[in-house]
Order: structure tokens, then C-alpha cells, then sequence
């Protein structure tokens, strides 16, 4: 019987995030979620787990009174075989803005780079099958959206997990410009909004602006860009600005089809879900995405389930499960799933 616990929380020194242009902390804490049976001597596969924008980087806080923590149950899920045991491990990619989308960014940083060494110190440190079919990455909103670009470009995944993923930036994303903007006049200016980082009120309307303008962060191309020239249009005059628009565009998993639905092909396998009802529109950019996909020939599962963009930690564990087709047949720590 094993003593060990059932988390484990390390610091990691990012070599990548170090110097970063937004001057965020360079070390960042890594959450490892142990299976049921693990002991430290046979070998487990691995889920990396990101979180959505804004989210603290752990699956062991609650957001209401209601319910078990997502680690709970999962770990429940892997007890009872309806998830395949591995191990959960919860990598922190906030900004400063809020959120890195887990990509490599010249205005903020080097986040997939970040992942990878993640990815690598969790298999120096535990007992992982270290290889890319034994290993998922999942994750819901900016983290299922970080997945699928991990499965397009890094090569280190066999399977992607992506719950109402930032996808179809049209409808994802341009609806809530008004929104962002009428929140950052109201606010008395950029400024005046981003010091509420510290001040408060964080509200929904102050995430929806600091989303938007996260985004233009993230996929800026110039270290020296501004939360107001990151932006699609003038945050004062609401001109819009089609050449950073476009820039936008190249981001999106839709788009990045083209080029990159062979790496997709090759994952052992390919989940994507959302809710019917999502406040943010993310359930078409989805349907754009499953459309996309089936166009490009990329075996996946598709599900709408019933809800909308929040408080739907419950549907994780269905998208985990999956895995256990992956996995179906090979020994995996004291089990064989």
C-alpha cells in the first residue's frame, strides 16, 4: 500500500517564460494529480490538464458550494474504471492579461515552449510511459484551444482533449468586441481598466474586456505592442483594423486546418464537446471546427451536450473517458484498461 499523496505540487524554472516581455514570474507551480495504485516504480500515462482563461492553474479549488472539485472526481472516475488511471497534471500558463492561449508569443511569451518543459520535468520526476500515445492533452476554453494547438505543432500528444475550445474566431470572438469596448470607455480608458487587475471589481464584464484584450496580447507579433493596439479596431474610435484582424485569423484552429490537419490525422485520438447554449457563441465556432474537421478528413468525436459555458466541469469526465479506447489492452500501472 502506497503512503504517497494523493497531490503533489512542485515549482518549475521555466528556462522559456525567463526574461519574458510582460515581466511575469518565470517559476511556476506544476499540480500532479496521483492515479489510484500509483506507488513511484510502474510506470502511468499522462493527462495534462490546462485551464481556461482567468482560471486559477489547479483542479482542487471549488467555484460553488455544489458538487466535488474536478480532481475528486476524476480520481473517483479512474477508482471505478470509467476513466483509464494516469496521472493529472495541471501546468500554470497565466499572464499578467490573464492567459497565454499556450502559445509561443512575442509580445508574451513563450507558453507552448513553457508546456514542453512541463511536459518533460513531470516525466523526470514520476513514473510516466513517456511516450506521446501514452500521453493526452485536455483542457476546456483557452485550455481546450491550447490542446488542440499542442496536437497540431508539438508532436508531444497522442490525444487531445478540447471542451468548448476557442475556435471560429467570428463567432467566438468578434461578438464580444462591443462588449470589451464599452467596458474599457466605462472604465475611464485602457489604463483605468487594467488597474482593476489589482483593484477590483473583477466582474463579468472586466473578464470579458480582459479576454479580448488577452487575445490581442497573445497573438500579437511585436514585443512592443499595447493592450490598445493589440486590439481588432481603435478602442476609442472603434475603427476597425483589418490587418490585425487578419493577424488574428492565423490563430485560429479553424483556419489552422490547412496546414496542420495531418498532425490531427495522426492522434490516436481527437475529442472536441461544448455546450448548446454557450454564452460566448464558442458552440458554433465548435460546429465551424467539427465541420472543418470531417472537410479535412480528421477522425474525431464530436458531442453537444446540454449546458452552457460554465459550471460544466461534470462533462470532463465523459471526454476523459475516451481515453480508455486509447489505452483499451495495455497494462497500465496495477491495471489493464
Amino acid at each position: 500500500m502506497s503512503d504517497l499523496p494523493e497531490t503533489v505540487v512542485f515549482e518549475h524554472r521555466s528556462a522559456c517564460l525567463r526574461d519574458n516581455p510582460l515581466g511575469d514570474p518565470h517559476t511556476r507551480r506544476v499540480e500532479v494529480h496521483l492515479p489510484p495504485g500509483y506507488d513511484g516504480v510502474r510506470p502511468f500515462p499522462v493527462i495534462h490538464w490546462l485551464p481556461g482563461f482567468g482560471a486559477h492553474p489547479s483542479l482542487t479549488g471549488r467555484a460553488l458550494a455544489f458538487g466535488t472539485t474536478v480532481a475528486d472526481r476524476l480520481r473517483t472516475a479512474m477508482s471505478d474504471g470509467r476513466v483509464p488511471p494516469a496521472l493529472l497534471v495541471v501546468p500554470d500558463g497565466t499572464t499578467s492579461y490573464g492567459g497565454s492561449q499556450y502559445i509561443d508569443s512575442a509580445s508574451s511569451g513563450r507558453y507552448a515552449g513553457h508546456l514542453a518543459e512541463v511536459v518533460a520535468e513531470v516525466d523526470r520526476r514520476f513514473a510516466t510511459r513517456p511516450e506521446p500515445r501514452w500521453r493526452a492533452i485536455g483542457g476546456k476554453s483557452s485550455g481546450g484551444y491550447g490542446a488542440l494547438l499542442a496536437g497540431m505543432t508539438s508532436g508531444l500528444f497522442g490525444s487531445v482533449i478540447a471542451c468548448s475550445p476557442d475556435a471560429g474566431f467570428e463567432h467566438s470572438y468578434l461578438p464580444l468586441l462591443p462588449r470589451a469596448l464599452d467596458t474599457v470607455r466605462a472604465a475611464g480608458g485602457m489604463d483605468a481598466l487594467l488597474a482593476r487587475r489589482s483593484t477590483g471589481p473583477v466582474d463579468g464584464p472586466f473578464m470579458v474586456a480582459m479576454s479580448i484584450i488577452a487575445m490581442g496580447m497573445c497573438y500579437a507579433e511585436d514585443a512592443r505592442t499595447s493592450p490598445s493596439d493589440a486590439l481588432p479596431c481603435d478602442p476609442d474610435t472603434g475603427a476597425f483594423r483589418d490587418d490585425v484582424w487578419r493577424r488574428w485569423l492565423t490563430h485560429d484552429p479553424v483556419r489552422m486546418l490547412d496546414e496542420h490537419a495531418d498532425a490531427l490525422t495522426r492522434l490516436d485520438h481527437l475529442h472536441l464537446s461544448v455546450g448548446e447554449r454557450d454564452e460566448y457563441g464558442m458552440h458554433w465556432g465548435a460546429r465551424a471546427l467539427h465541420a472543418a474537421l470531417d472537410a479535412h478528413g480528421v477522425p474525431h468525436h464530436y458531442r453537444e451536450h446540454e449546458g452552457g459555458h460554465h459550471g460544466i466541469e461534470h462533462v470532463f469526465t465523459d471526454a476523459l473517458a475516451g481515453l480508455r479506447h486509447v489505452w483499451s489492452g495495455r497494462t497500465v500501472g496495477t491495471c489493464a484498461v
